[in-house]
């Protein structure tokens, strides 16, 4: 139950800095602003297919 938890609270603290580059609250380089999203989505996808995984 814990690792689903953490789980949870890690894609939903992605979610958050991935929201927080969108709307301007965190500053990113335009250069870089699409890598940073990239970066945060993979993150997310990443979680999401271990948990696929994890619960089979």
């Amino acid at each position: 139950m814990n690792r689903k938890v953490n789980e949870m609270l890690r894609r939903l603290e992605l979610k958050l800095i991935r929201w927080r580059i969108e709307v301007g609250r965190i500053k990113v380089d335009p250069e870089v602003l699409p890598a940073a999203l990239d970066w945060v989505n993979g993150e997310i996808a990443a979680l999401e297919n271990e948990n696929a995984a994890y619960t089979g």
